[in-house]
């Protein structure tokens, strides 16, 4: 089959490789579609602290049909469309946490049979072990499904930093994490919800969105234009999504009002600077946001799909660009350059 392998920075080549084959409880996919996530591009640019062996195989937000199934599979069938959870997301469902529902901080997780798995989406096929697939409810694109992995992390935000009807939020960052997670808290009536960016194309699609106010970063003094929309007292909830190597730690505080919320969804690459003395004045608390799991017993995935369903989410306005896997180096180009390509979600189509 085709996969692209990733040889470091820049450097990706589409390649064949032998197909994956289905161990016993698992299936194998063929790829629909595959989203290249916020974190794939911290490798791509050389930020990430994770070390891989070169080449590797990467693309964990995927969707696509079920094509063979391994020993022991019981409820999925060939044929099935089905949204697959990255692998590296996987809990081992007995210790502690697992048990609580947050197997997104289980410390076994991505570990399957005592071997460290990861989503190979950017290729023809992928396999998955069959608890990680769920079915495609109605009329979902493959497309639209691939990118329920970014919708289940904001499902995930509204868990570790819900909002009251009263409160204004912030959200910085108008990638397609901040834009989904812009569409979330307006699904759960947040009285005012603004988004911050640099990028004039973010912004107009966080209006599209339903964002009550946006504040081009580039353009205004943050802080104060956050004042003026929020009646000089500042955010309930900020939620930052940009995370990589900005500094933007400093003035999500000097955002917040007394007793507000900083939940931090963006994957930080180099260390933050916080003014302690003005968050103890405030009293603030940082929440850190890792990924997604089980809510209420549901897993997130389809907590989110049932919101795009509702309406409540939008995916189809998230996606921007779609490229062949053969031309799939482009595409994270795309990605990377925001400002000079105004992506929000590149797709790959296999």
């Amino acid at each position: 089959m085709k996969a692209a392998l990733f040889y470091g920075g820049a450097d990706i080549r589409v390649e064949d490789v032998p197909e994956p084959v289905p161990g016993a409880g698992e299936v194998m996919i063929k790829v629909g579609a595959a989203g290249i996530c916020g974190s794939d591009l911290h490798a791509y640019r050389g930020e990430t602290r994770f070390s891989a062996s070169h080449p590797y195989m990467s693309g964990h937000e995927l969707a696509g049909e079920v094509v063979a199934l391994g020993p022991e599979v019981h409820g999925i069938q060939l044929g099935d469309r089905v949204v697959v959870e990255p692998l590296h997301l996987m809990g081992c469902g007995v210790c502690r946490w697992c048990s609580e529902g947050h197997r997104e901080v289980c410390p076994e997780r991505g570990v399957l049979h005592g071997e460290r798995r990861m989503s190979r989406a950017f290729a023809e096929f992928d396999v998955a072990p069959e608890h990680m697939c769920h079915p495609i409810t109605g009329d979902l694109s493959f497309e639209e499904a691939s990118i329920l992995d970014v919708y289940a992390c904001v499902v995930h935000v509204l868990k570790r930093v819900p909002a009251e009807p009263f409160h204004k939020v912030v959200i910085v960052g108008g990638g397609p994490m901040g834009l989904a997670a812009a569409e979330a808290y307006k699904a759960v009536g947040a009285r005012r919800v603004i988004v911050v960016d640099v990028l004039e194309h973010a912004l107009n699609t966080a209006t599209k969105l339903g964002a009550d106010a946006v504040v081009n970063a580039a353009e205004n003094d943050v802080v104060e234009a956050v004042r003026a929309l929020t009646h000089g007292e500042g955010a309930d909830i900020v939620i930052d999504a940009v995370g990589g190597r900005a500094p933007t730690f400093e003035n999500d505080v000097r955002m917040l009002a007394r007793n507000g919320r900083l939940g931090v969804l963006g994957i930080f690459t180099t260390p933050q600077d916080v003014d302690a003395a003005q968050a103890m004045r405030k009293q603030i608390q940082i929440v850190w946001i890792n990924s997604y799991g089980v809510w209420g017993g549901i897993p997130a995935i389809r907590i989110a799909m049932d919101m795009v369903h509702s309406g409540d989410f939008r995916p189809s306005q998230l996606i921007s660009h779609r490229v062949a896997l053969s031309d799939i180096a482009r595409g994270f180009a795309l990605a990377a350059d925001r400002a000079a390509s105004q992506a929000s979600k590149v797709i790959v189509l296999p």
